[in-house]
C-alpha cells in the first residue's frame, strides 16, 4: 500500500466570480409541513419496524493544510480544536498526525467490526482523501461500501472564487473518487455541509454532464425519513424527475466528542446511550405504524479510538438482537423509496400553499 505523498497545492482556480456554466440559487420553498400525519406506513422492505444508515465521514487528507497548498491549518474537529488556533504559513504536525491517525489506525479498526456484523455503511468521500489513502477506497468499494462524495476538500464554499471553481473542484471530486475505486459509477449522491446556494445546481449539472446518476443529496435535516423536492434541472428546462432528499444527522453523530458549549459528550457510554434512546424512540414509532429511519455519523479519527468504537460495537450488539430492522445503506434506501414511492406519483413532498420570502 503507498503511505506517503508529496504536497500537491491545487493551484489551478477559475477567475473570481466566473459563472459560465450558468449556475443558478436553488431553494425549494420552505416547508413546515412534509408529511404531516400522512407519512407512509410501511415504507422498508419486509416489514421493517426502522431502517438504520451508519455514514462514515472519511476527510483525512482533505484537511486544511499548508500542505495541500492552503495558507493555514485546519482548526475543526480534531482533538485538540478547543484551544489550538490554526498555524498560518506553516504546517501543524501536531493536528495533521491526528488527522494521520484516522486512516492508520481509526479506519482499520471499523472496518473490522463492520466486517464482523457483515453490515455495509455509506461514506461521506472527500476526493483529495480518496487520492492519499492509498487501497484503502478500493477495498471499501469492492466489499460494498457506498461511495457518496463530500467534496473534493473538505472545505467551504468561500474557498471556491466563483461557481465555475466550484463545479471544478466538484469534477476532481468524481475523477478522484473513480480513479481510487475503480468504478465509473460513483458517487451516487453527496453531502456538502457548507456550500453555496447554487450547490445543488451545481451538483446535478455535474452528474448530468460525467454521465452519473444523481440517486439523492443528503443536505437536510428536516426529517426522519426521505422526501422528495423538485429537481434542480427543472430551472434548466429538463423534466423535473425530483431530488430525493435522504436527511442526515447532526444529533446520532460522534462530532459531538468534538464540542463544546454543553452540547458534546466525554464518555463512550453517553454517546452509546443517546444512540440507544434515539433508537427505541424510533423503533417504537415503527411497531406503531410509522417508521423511521436513524443515522449514525462518524469519523475515522474520533470514532476510531478504541473507547469510542467500544461504545459503537455496544450499540451495534444492541439493534444486532432486535427483530425487523434494516441496518443498509443510504443508496439501498434511496432504491428502495424511489420504486415504492416514485415522484412521478407521489410529487414533492412540500405542502405549503403560499411561498413566502424570508
Amino acid at each position: 500500500m503507498n503511505a506517503t505523498y508529496e504536497i500537491k497545492p491545487e493551484s489551478v482556480h477559475c477567475p473570481k466570480g466566473a459563472n459560465t456554466g450558468n449556475y443558478k440559487d436553488f431553494a425549494p420553498p420552505r416547508d413546515f409541513v412534509g408529511y404531516g400525519d400522512q407519512a407512509p406506513t410501511n415504507p422498508w422492505p419486509n416489514g421493517a419496524k426502522i431502517a438504520v444508515s451508519f455514514v462514515l465521514n472519511y476527510e483525512e487528507g482533505a484537511e486544511h493544510t499548508v500542505w495541500n497548498g492552503d495558507e493555514h491549518s485546519e482548526s475543526y474537529l480534531h482533538e485538540n480544536h478547543y484551544h489550538r488556533d490554526a498555524v498560518r504559513g506553516g504546517r501543524d504536525l501536531f493536528v495533521e498526525s491526528g488527522f494521520e491517525y484516522g486512516i492508520r489506525a481509526g479506519l482499520p479498526r471499523l472496518y473490522k467490526l463492520f466486517k464482523k456484523f457483515g453490515w455495509n455503511f455509506t461514506i461521506w468521500a472527500c476526493g483529495r482523501a480518496f487520492e492519499v489513502t492509498g487501497d484503502y477506497p478500493k477495498l471499501l468499494a469492492d466489499e460494498g461500501h457506498e461511495i457518496a462524495c463530500h467534496g473534493q476538500r473538505w472545505l467551504s464554499y468561500s474557498s471556491f472564487t466563483g461557481l465555475d471553481d466550484e463545479a471544478r473542484a466538484v469534477r476532481l471530486g468524481f475523477k478522484n473518487l473513480q480513479k481510487a475505486t475503480g468504478k465509473s459509477d460513483v458517487p451516487t449522491a453527496w453531502f456538502g455541509g457548507s456550500r453555496s446556494m447554487a450547490h445543488r445546481h451545481v451538483r446535478a449539472k455535474v452528474h448530468k454532464e460525467m454521465g452519473v446518476p444523481l440517486l439523492y443529496c443528503s443536505d437536510t435535516y428536516a426529517d426522519d425519513i426521505p422526501y422528495y423536492v423538485p429537481s434542480p434541472l427543472a430551472m434548466d428546462g429538463d423534466k423535473d424527475e425530483g431530488l430525493l432528499m435522504v436527511p442526515y444527522s447532526l444529533t446520532n453523530n460522534d462530532h459531538r466528542f468534538m464540542v463544546g458549549g454543553g452540547a458534546g459528550t466525554g464518555a463512550p457510554n453517553e454517546w452509546f446511550e443517546l444512540l440507544q434512546a434515539d433508537f427505541d424512540y424510533l423503533y417504537e414509532e415503527g411497531k406503531n405504524g410509522s417508521p423511521k429511519m436513524m443515522t449514525i455519523a462518524m469519523h475515522n479519527r474520533i470514532l476510531g479510538k478504541p473507547a469510542r468504537s467500544r461504545a459503537l460495537k455496544r450499540f451495534m450488539e444492541y439493534i444486532s438482537e432486535k427483530p425487523d430492522v434494516w441496518v443498509t445503506t443510504r443508496a439501498e434506501i434511496a432504491h428502495h423509496w424511489r420504486e415504492t414511492f416514485p415522484y412521478e406519483k407521489v410529487g414533492p413532498t412540500v405542502k405549503v400553499r403560499q411561498e413566502q420570502t424570508i
